[in-house]
């Protein structure tokens, strides 16, 4: 009777949580929706032409299409210095829009946008919103409770206090580094979602080693490869966690052989779906040299970018710094980057270096702080090997680390006090977002 009350209490308690993810997290992506209508300048023009073709998608010298120009020249675009015709009717020319009209998304395979289409149309049918673009950007939403839910999921299933984990998920659905991305359309509003997945996936394995868990963990690695390329720093995480495993089994003299095996078989199977995806875009037919938009070829170097790959080895493993785009109150927006980024950076850091923590959790903050660093580097080196190019790398592309950080973070947290410090962290950081979005209602 005892151990049934307190599973009950248990299960309620997890309810409890999961249902402030999903209240908070519908709540800031409608208010941020309701109060935010341009356009994104990260290329929500490309997105929503991507989105209205899915789950078909556009070639690489596709220009965009008419209902993604009308969406911007009635809604205006977040960036100075482009003015649109104005809400009109009638074919609009695409070539007088950014990249010369190009959808410069045609890189990216359909996953995100099929999947994000089906959960507007879901919010068509039980709203009365028919409006592409606005239900696309409230399916965030489910993107980032889902993402948030999966990272206490994984957290608790591999031991985590509850009180901690609960507090950095309102920490991640009140980041504006993944509230933004949540709250237009992008890719990267799966980005967290993709990340805790694949720790799902892993931890799935680890409890109970066996070929089948195995290969759904693989299966998951190339899936996630192909949403997003950069999400190959998550890839890399898991293969450098499982390397360190491995290595430690050794020396405790227990046979490991799986380990690296499937450490190996994830890296190289994402790898390959990734390429894969890229080597066939390559096929179809390519914008010609004469029209090629500034985006391509103002990222040119002649030679090497030695001081661009200092810059860039650190910025993944700070995803929370930058808010993509400053939306309502600045100073609102720049202290709520400053508390998420100080408190997943110094943890992860703790856990890495100082040894705070769990075994398991300071080897996963190991291999967090690594694969960023080797990832940041290799897109460096990519962009020139492919391009003779050299682009500054935006923190944005390590938001698929939020979930190792959280519990590498978490995992830090071993008293009432701390705990209390952390939940009031995240207290502020939900408030500074709610006024912050209350301010552009």
């Amino acid at each position: 009777m005892l151990a049934r009350d307190v599973g009950k209490r248990l299960g309620r308690a997890n309810a409890l949580v999961i249902g402030m993810i999903v209240v908070l997290s519908g709540l800031f992506v409608g208010m941020h929706v309701h109060g935010y209508t341009t356009l994104s300048p990260v290329d929500e023009l490309q997105h929503i032409d991507y989105l209205d073709r899915a789950p078909g998608h556009p070639e690489p010298d596709d220009r965009v299409g008419q209902y993604a120009l009308h969406q911007q020249v009635c809604r205006g675009i977040d960036a100075p210095g482009f003015a649109p015709p104005g809400c009109v009717r009638g074919r609009l020319d695409p070539k007088i829009f950014q990249e010369s009209g190009f959808n410069t998304a045609a890189i990216y395979t359909p996953l995100y946008y099929t999947v994000t289409k089906v959960a507007a149309g879901a919010i068509s049918l039980v709203t009365p919103l028919d409006d592409l673009v606005t239900t696309g950007r409230l399916a965030g939403a489910a993107w980032l409770a889902l993402g948030a839910i999966l990272v206490f999921a994984v957290g608790r299933r591999r031991g985590l206090d509850r009180g901690p984990l609960a507090a950095l998920c309102a920490l991640l659905v009140s980041a504006p580094a993944l509230l933004y991305p949540s709250s237009t359309i992008a890719p990267d509003a799966s980005a967290l979602a993709a990340g805790a997945g694949l720790l799902l996936a892993l931890t799935w394995w680890e409890e109970r080693p066996s070929w089948r868990r195995a290969a759904l963990l693989v299966g998951l690695a190339a899936v996630v490869a192909l949403v997003k390329l950069t999400y190959l720093c998550v890839v890399a995480v898991i293969a450098l966690y499982l390397l360190i495993r491995w290595v430690r089994d050794l020396r405790r003299g227990e046979r490991a052989h799986g380990t690296i095996v499937v450490a190996v078989a994830g890296a190289v199977t994402a790898l390959v779906a990734a390429f894969a995806w890229t080597a066939y875009v390559a096929t179809l037919p390519q914008i010609t040299e004469a029209e090629l938009p500034t985006m391509a070829t103002q990222f040119k170097v002649a030679d090497f970018p030695w001081a661009g790959l200092a810059d860039s080895i650190f910025v993944l493993v700070q995803p929370f710094t930058n808010p993509w785009v400053v939306v309502g109150n600045a100073q609102l927006t720049a202290l709520t980057c400053t508390i998420g980024s100080l408190v997943l950076t110094s943890g992860t850091v703790a856990a890495a270096v100082f040894g705070v923590g769990q075994e398991r959790e300071r080897d996963l903050a190991r291999a967090t702080l690594v694969g960023a660093l080797v990832t940041g580097a290799g897109l460096v080196v990519m962009a020139y090997v492919t391009s003779g190019s050299y682009v500054p790398i935006p923190s944005r592309y390590g938001a698929a680390l939020a979930a190792p950080l959280v519990l590498s973070t978490a995992a830090c947290v071993r008293s009432r006090s701390a705990t209390a410090i952390l939940a009031g962290l995240a207290a502020v950081s939900v408030v500074l977002t709610f006024v912050r979005l209350v301010g552009i209602s």
